[in-house]
């Protein structure tokens, strides 16, 4: 990423600014995360699937708006087990602090498929 034409806020300290200015975009990205979880205080991806009971993460990839992850069920046999694949977005509380994380069904993940794809 390049510096650009946009003015940072007034009240942005220029530390801050000379220190996110030349981050890539994933790197942003980690840090818009960052400052949305200290904003909204929830918990991470990570706590939330953590806390779930029967679930293990496999795999987690940022997308900026929303998280992939992908789990498995140790306790599970055979096509019970896993893995798969969610789509996972914060949604904070309309009228007040919080929120929770809403999960979308993707599907199994075809461990077959070898390659990594960004669908």
């Amino acid at each position: 990423m390049t510096s650009s034409d946009i003015d940072p806020p007034d009240d942005l300290p220029e530390r801050l600014i000379t220190a996110i200015e030349d981050r890539s975009d994933s790197e942003l990205r980690v840090i818009i995360d960052y400052a949305q979880q200290l904003l909204r205080e929830h918990p991470s991806i990570t706590d939330a699937i953590e806390s779930c009971p029967g679930k293990e993460l496999a795999l987690v990839k940022d997308h900026g708006a929303y998280t992939i992850a992908v789990v498995e069920r140790p306790d599970e046999t055979g096509e019970a087990r896993g893995p798969f694949a969610y789509r996972v977005r914060w949604e904070p509380h309309i009228d007040d602090e919080g929120g929770r994380y809403k999960w979308h069904y993707l599907g199994k993940v075809n461990e077959d498929a070898g390659g990594d794809s960004d669908d």
